[in-house]
């Protein structure tokens, strides 16, 4: 009697149990998705979303074997109240390593969008988050877009070879790099949205909103072609923190990979954060290494918000810059740290921040000093005139390594400034702003490896002037300056 009465516990006991989940919780795998790197999940990740947005659940992205991942080629849509998680707690890829792709395991996303999603505008996302959502802990790459190294570019075999650095810097984005939509895109018009421990590496544009608000983006690995964040415009407070923009989330670029660099950083479209018109921003704790721009404020007929799905060209009256504060920021290896196009009566302060301008300049700018490149830590544009830019704790330095950077140029080198002034001022006042000048207040600037004959230049009729208090130049206390200063 007691064996048989034992028999079907053991049995019972043999079979394995998954946990049951908390109500409104639902995965990827329980409605088809297979994670194994051949198959089309998309449809699956919808499927579970549209089941957790009856109660505004939560979609957990089940972890994949080695050198698996969920294949998405379409939009999936977030649908207001919805959840996509993969890690439950910090970030899902050990970024600095480069673990190659047979070894990834994790929750993740293998982004290759069908032709049709970016051909014709307007693009497509690979996620559209409708408001109210969390995205948190994926691993997303594009595995398909190139990665070409050095050796592949010299192979005259090669479909990447090109006759010169020139032409292959102007070339290869266009002719290899498929122009896929964002792979984020907040709903205009909704709020309470946050992104948060994401991996993304070889997108075109990372995130974008038309118009979102009360957005939260925080410990972010990413590297991309184009913008890692693209703010068209913002309502209400968009707050980015804890990001690291290195080229090094998934196969790293080394001295082996210096002429993908050149090409990648001599597109002026790859932007840290462009931000059109940006009703209060908050920049914390970035450092971003070799992007053509760090920041770009506002846009102008002459310096455009590129829409990324739409493909319009935006520009914003003064008054519509974007207004925020910028704290503990590095960006290291650029050609142009901030871009300052378009104003208004609010200030936008900088506090804590160094700039390595290192990357030749896109093209030249006549100045009273000649000709220049338009390599520099601050470019003030006319658009800027009557604005505020107010900085506590600058550091400016300049530095090549030549055996990695293909396109490394010191500013010296490439005729370069730490301040560019192209801003003549217009007589108009607005909102009791005098806008004869941008005013560019700095408290506390180091500058080294940069000459003082390479401190600023500015464009003819330019009345705008930088004012710095307490400045050191390669150790020396310089006081305070007005600059220009030394040879200018």
């Amino acid at each position: 009697m007691f064996a048989s009465a034992s028999l079907p516990m053991a049995l019972f006991a043999a079979v394995p149990t998954q946990p049951a989940l908390p109500p409104g919780v639902t995965t990827v795998r329980a409605h088809g998705a297979l994670g194994d790197g051949r198959t089309d999940d998309t449809a699956a990740f919808q499927a579970a979303i549209d089941e957790a947005a009856q109660v505004g659940g939560a979609v957990f992205v089940d972890p994949v074997k080695p050198g698996g991942g969920y294949i998405l080629t379409r939009t999936v849509v977030l649908k207001q109240g919805v959840s996509l998680i993969g890690s439950l707690a910090g970030m899902p890829f050990i970024a600095w390593e480069g673990v190659p792709r047979e070894k990834q395991t994790g929750p993740v996303i293998l982004a290759r969008p069908a032709p049709d999603q970016y051909t014709n505008p307007p693009k497509r996302p690979l996620f559209h988050l409708m408001g109210g959502n969390t995205l948190r802990g994926l691993y997303i790459l594009y595995d398909r877009q190139p990665w070409p190294s050095d050796a592949e570019f010299d192979d005259p075999k090669s479909p990447y070879h090109y006759a010169s650095l020139e032409e292959l810097t102007r070339r290869f984005i266009p002719d290899h790099v498929a122009p896929c939509g964002p792979t984020i895109c907040v709903q205009p018009g909704v709020a309470s949205t946050t992104i948060e421990d994401v991996t993304c590496g070889r997108y075109y544009d990372f995130f974008y909103t038309p118009a979102g608000g009360k957005i939260i983006i925080r410990r972010c690995y990413l590297f991309g072609y184009r913008r890692a964040f693209a703010l068209r415009e913002a309502k209400d407070v968009v707050r980015i923190s804890e990001i690291h923009l290195v080229p090094n989330v998934e196969l790293p670029i080394s001295w082996q990979h210096a002429k993908l660099q050149a090409a990648i950083t001599s597109d002026p479209g790859n932007i840290a954060f462009d931000f059109g018109s940006v009703d209060g921003y908050s920049v914390t704790d970035v450092a971003a290494f070799l992007m053509h721009t760090g920041l770009k404020l506002g846009a102008s007929e002459d310096r455009p918000f590129l829409d990324p799905m739409t493909g319009e060209k935006v520009a914003f009256p003064w008054g519509a810059g974007p207004w925020g504060s910028v704290q503990n920021v590095k960006l290291d290896n650029c050609v142009v740290g901030f871009d300052c196009v378009t104003g208004t009566i609010l200030p936008n302060q900088l506090t804590n921040v160094m700039i390595h301008v290192s990357l030749a300049g896109d093209r030249k700018v006549q100045t009273t000093d000649g000709e220049v490149s338009r390599q520099a830590a601050f470019v003030i544009e006319p658009g800027f005139a009557g604005a505020t830019l107010q900085v506590q704790n600058l550091s400016l330095s300049s530095f090549a390594p030549l055996n990695v950077a293909a396109n490394g140029r010191m500013v010296q080198q490439d005729n370069g400034r730490a301040f560019l002034l192209d801003c003549p001022g217009i007589p108009e006042r607005r909102d009791y702003a005098d806008r004869a000048q941008a005013h560019l207040e700095i408290f506390g600037l180091t500058i080294s490896n940069i000459p003082q004959t390479h401190f600023l230049a500015r464009t003819p009729g330019t009345t705008s002037t930088v004012r710095a208090h307490g400045v050191t130049h390669n150790g020396i206390a310089l006081g305070d300056l007005l600059l220009p200063s030394g040879g200018q």
